[in-house]
């Protein structure tokens, strides 16, 4: 059995990739931290084979890495769109493949990590995306930018008044345009837009072009921001 530790810092992420994760058969999901003090004291009791990093914990990155030497734990980094891991991150660290990734990309990876292998970095380029992912460029193409926007900053988890304050819109024009999305993309509510997203790797990286993640200064920022604003996609 393969022990991996989830730690992510985009919730929804979280929770497709755990999905996928608990339908594999040699795969067990031993923790899902949503803090560094989580996470450091999951490596320290728990002893997985492989970590799924999030680069939003890159400040305690050389803590990180110290902990997962001494325990053998292979680190998979997750790199944002658009986001090339900085220098600090390469000593050590086993994998790096972007967030964009499949599921099955991902879950290979973790399999090939924790028999000792190492992934110096898996990108897939924009030029293969029409053939690996149609509907997702359908979809796109009917998408306007203002579309685009609200689609992510759904998937970071805002509710639709911080979306309009954000955009410079009305609450019920958020609203209104939300309705249209759900039309195109064929969905019911938030929380399946989002999931529908990072699916589709079209999507997702359409999406992060125009309207770039914010970069925090914190794992603690992250988190109280997400609080602030409402995971629960509703």
């Amino acid at each position: 059995m393969i022990n991996v530790i989830l730690a992510d810092h985009q919730r929804i992420f979280r929770i497709g990739m755990a999905s996928a994760l608990a339908a594999e058969d040699d795969i067990r999901i031993v923790c899902q931290p949503q803090s560094i003090d989580q996470l450091m004291h999951g490596l320290e009791r728990l002893h997985p084979h492989v970590l799924v990093l999030s680069s939003a914990f890159g400040e305690r990155i050389d803590a990180i890495r110290h902990i997962c030497n001494a325990r053998e734990t292979a680190i998979l980094l997750l790199e944002d769109h658009g986001e090339t891991a900085v220098p600090q991150f390469s000593p050590d660290v086993q994998g790096f493949i972007q967030r964009s990734a499949d599921e099955a990309t991902v879950i290979r990876c973790i399999r090939h990590l924790a028999r000792g292998g190492r992934v110096l970095r898996l990108v897939r380029g924009h030029q293969n995306e029409a053939a690996l992912d149609p509907v997702g460029i359908r979809v796109r193409q009917q998408l306007t930018p203002n579309e685009l926007r609200i689609i992510a900053y759904v998937v970071q988890g805002f509710r639709n008044r911080e979306i309009a304050v954000r955009m410079g819109m009305t609450e019920s024009g958020v609203k209104n345009t939300l309705r249209k999305i759900f039309d195109k993309t064929g969905v019911f509510d938030r929380l399946e837009l989002a999931l529908y997203v990072i699916h589709h790797r079209a999507l997702i990286n359409a999406a992060s072009e125009v309207q770039p993640t914010t970069r925090l200064t914190s794992l603690a920022t992250v988190e109280a921001q997400r609080m602030e604003l409402a995971p629960q996609f509703r």
